[in-house]
């Protein structure tokens, strides 16, 4: 048996998909803002009640998919079970979302479960090359090679995915609102330009635990840079899950905008 930890956006519908054409049992906790049907709506505080769902459905498999909103740990309901944890938990949100997701697959593998990638039964959410008509110009290539210094260097704060250069320009940094937020902001900046120019490079951190947090990009991702008036998407080869593909693609490839992985 399988348990989808299940937060905003498609991924975990793309799952759920994936895991009924594969005849895989799986049941679903709902993080998510919406209703989701024969779910276990729980928040995550409830340490005891999630390992004692998870035990009487004999779940082996854990993945955890989508967005969720960090919680703030002084408003968290604890039940008995996580308040033993509660030394260990406020170190983990002390040092940032990466560390929350490892202390909450040692709490899982301590009871003989087993956090798994989040993209095992679906691979074909995964990017190894460009998929798009429009390729990357050697301009757009230098503009990578400074992002990703820039994203390497940011790692150590265990933030910042993405960023979008412009000729050498930064534009925008990701920060606790999320990829598409930081792609709004640049929109509002790039409604006088004329000729798309400049990139979204979006990369793993460095040390990030690819199990269950690979970055994402989708249908909103592309059409936002479009608005920004960007020439394109750098992700990284088999690091990042590429949503809802056939209208993206189809979407970047009527605007002339690549989408690359490297």
């Amino acid at each position: 048996m399988i348990a989808i930890f299940a937060g905003n956006g498609s991924l975990p519908k793309e799952i759920f998909n994936s895991l009924r054409k594969l005849n895989k049992s799986y049941i679903v906790f709902n993080l998510s803002n919406k209703k989701i049907n024969n779910s276990y709506k729980i928040s995550l505080g409830q340490f005891g009640k999630i390992l004692k769902i998870l035990k009487y459905n004999d779940v082996k498999e854990v993945i955890f998919a989508g967005q969720v909103t960090r919680p703030n740990l002084g408003n968290m309901k604890l039940d008995l079970k996580a308040i033993t944890y509660l030394p260990k938990l406020i170190k983990a949100f002390n040092k940032g979302d990466g560390n929350i997701l490892n202390f909450a697959k040692k709490i899982l593998n301590e009871n003989k479960i087993k956090v798994i990638e989040s993209h095992k039964y679906c691979k074909n959410l995964l990017l190894n090359k460009t998929l798009t008509k429009s390729k990357p110009s050697h301009q757009n290539f230098i503009d990578l090679k400074k992002g990703k210094k820039i994203l390497e260097s940011l790692s150590k704060f265990d933030n910042a995915q993405a960023i979008i250069i412009d000729n050498g320009h930064i534009m925008s940094i990701e920060a606790a609102e999320g990829t598409d937020e930081m792609i709004k902001r640049v929109i509002k900046m790039s409604l006088n330009k004329r000729n798309k120019s400049g990139v979204l490079i979006k990369l793993p951190k460095n040390k990030q635990n690819l199990n269950y947090d690979l970055p994402t990009i989708g249908y909103t991702t592309v059409k936002l840079c479009i608005q920004s008036k960007l020439s394109g998407i750098f992700v990284k080869k088999n690091q990042n899950i590429f949503l809802d593909q056939v209208n993206a693609l189809n979407l970047a490839n009527k605007n002339k905008i690549f989408i690359s992985a490297i």
